[in-house]
């Protein structure tokens, strides 16, 4: 599911903030991504993935599609195979001139779980489909290290989410740049209870030309599920939930 939500994987893997279009021609956007694990607000839902995605924007509304193909073991998927098509419309605009606000719709699909909708998917398979509709309203500042912070309500799982980011790119000449961020959420989730969960990660990338870049960098992502802890690797029986992973990919625009 969406990550970082999509918001955060339309940009880049795992979360990379940037400034919202809320006016101008038509763009599209798209990036291509392979991660060694797919984690998810402190979930693992997959191995090895292929991650590819595409965002539309026009004047302030974007639609996007984000895509999650295992590549690897799929013995930590949270479905039988862990395809995953997430689907976002929304709508970005200057509340005043030091706040941005996107507000919207992710639309949560998985293809291998499609008996039903808002049935978390059981391991011994007894459980329904886990295909879910989530809003979204976010706001961003212009401030340093840009502030993000992010409201999510998912009706079909009972959840609501809050969620603040950080990021901060550092030019190291040549078209190369370093590139920083953290993201601290908070579930409230009756089922199985509250938890926290983070995610901290460095990406190197090359700008090989005005619209086109590549990056790689590591990843760590932990949480506090009943049952696992920041810095051990068992959330609530699913293994290998928290800790280290790595991702490269590639970005371009139209």
């Amino acid at each position: 599911m969406r990550k970082s939500s999509l918001l955060s994987v339309i940009a880049c893997v795992g979360f990379c903030v940037g400034a919202p279009a809320y006016a101008g021609d038509l763009s599209i956007n798209t990036t291509s991504g392979f991660e060694s694990r797919y984690i998810f607000r402190g979930v693992q839902f997959a191995e090895t993935s292929i991650q590819p995605a595409v965002t539309i924007n026009y004047s302030g509304l974007h639609l996007g599609a984000w895509f999650n193909l295992p590549v690897g073991d799929d013995d930590f998927a949270i479905t039988p195979g862990g395809e995953e098509l997430d689907l976002v419309i929304g709508y970005s605009f200057p509340l005043t001139d030091y706040v941005g606000v996107d507000a919207g719709l992710t639309y949560y699909l998985f293809p291998d779980a499609m008996s039903g909708f808002g049935d978390f998917y059981k391991e011994d398979g007894n459980g329904g489909g886990v295909n879910s509709l989530e809003p979204y309203v976010s706001f961003s500042f212009s401030a340093p290290l840009s502030p993000v912070v992010t409201f999510y309500r998912d009706f079909m799982w009972d959840t609501f989410t809050i969620q603040g980011s950080l990021s901060h790119s550092a030019p190291l000449g040549d078209g190369l740049s370093l590139d920083l961020g953290g993201m601290l959420g908070y579930v409230v989730d009756d089922d199985p209870a509250d938890y926290l969960y983070g995610v901290a990660n460095a990406n190197i990338s090359y700008q090989f030309s005005d619209k086109s870049s590549i990056y790689a960098g590591a990843r760590y992502g932990g949480s506090d599920i009943p049952g696992g802890s920041f810095i051990d690797n068992s959330i609530a029986g699913t293994s290998k939930s928290n800790g280290f992973w790595w991702g490269v990919g590639f970005s371009t625009s139209l």
